[in-house]
């Protein structure tokens, strides 16, 4: 009797190891798409932050050189 318990031992442990790792897998790929939500939204703020500094030192470029005209 102690092999045939073994036996179906075997087969259910088995299942148990394939339900871990397909339960880890899907952690992954949900963990990975927290990532690149995560990278996107970022990226997005950087956008936006660089933008909004682009035009206000092109104002200030602007007014810089507009002076230097009216000074020569």
């Amino acid at each position: 009797m102690g092999m045939t318990q073994t036996a179906a031992a075997q087969p259910a442990a088995e299942n148990e190891t394939i339900a871990e790792v397909r339960q880890l897998i899907e952690d992954l790929r949900d963990a990975a798409q927290d990532g690149r939500d995560l990278a996107r939204r970022y990226a997005d703020v950087l956008v936006k932050v660089v933008e909004e500094y682009c035009v206000e030192f092109e104002k200030r470029a602007e007014a810089a050189l507009a002076r230097l005209e009216a000074d020569q």
